[in-house]
């Protein structure tokens, strides 16, 4: 399964350089797919996909992937916090943010903008947006959640990227999760896959109070 799961790796960045009929939807529905077939052979069983994707993410990631990161401007275009209350405060309203320019770590959040109901929060970090936002939407529609927006692979080793967007009645950040980024991701699950399936969390991270 490691070799067949890292050719569909290696298939994914193909696609993402060389083939001029593949696009970000293309890359991230195999990227995606691999990542889940992760977290069904770490956890196997029926009716636990979105809190073993985001676990595999959140608990089983190097820390620099910053996973359980969440990011601000989704929680501002909920209106779960005000703009008011971030680094960028309305001020900057053309520049593009990178996430580690204004977004934050999970703990950070919580005790920065105590009155976001912790669910919320773990909605909002990157590993939820990641199945949400990209494995749902491409699995099940072949389009992502409305406040994506696609870009080509990273040359900036950034993680995400926040772009405004401007209508006649209103203003908010598109999210931009790089292709550079989801398949690092990819490639580091594909080679730690375990030899057998890991115990289930008493508790899975999505649903920890």
């Amino acid at each position: 399964m490691r070799r067949f799961l890292r050719k569909r790796v290696e298939l994914a960045r193909t696609l993402a350089t060389d083939n001029p009929l593949a696009d970000y939807s293309d890359v991230v529905l195999v990227v995606t797919a691999v990542l889940s077939a992760c977290a069904s052979i770490r956890w196997p069983g029926k009716g636990v996909d979105r809190r073993r994707f985001v676990e595999l993410l959140v608990k089983n990631s190097p820390e620099d992937f910053r996973l359980s990161w969440v990011s601000i401007p989704a929680l501002i275009n909920r209106g779960s916090i005000r703009e008011s209350d971030t680094p960028y405060a309305g001020g900057n309203s053309t520049r593009i943010f990178r996430d580690d320019e204004i977004d934050l770590p999970f703990q950070d959040v919580r005790t920065r903008y105590p009155s976001v109901p912790q669910d919320q929060v773990r909605k909002y970090s990157y590993a939820s947006l990641i199945y949400d936002w990209l494995r749902c939407g491409y699995a099940h529609e072949y389009h992502a959640h409305e406040d994506i927006i696609t870009v080509p692979p990273s040359r900036k080793n950034a993680r995400v990227s926040y772009i405004g967007r401007w209508t006649s009645e209103s203003s908010k950040r598109m999210v931009a999760l790089h292709l550079d980024y989801l398949l690092e991701i990819a490639d580091y699950h594909v080679c730690a896959l375990p030899e057998t399936e890991d115990p289930r969390p008493s508790v899975w991270w999505l649903d920890q109070g």
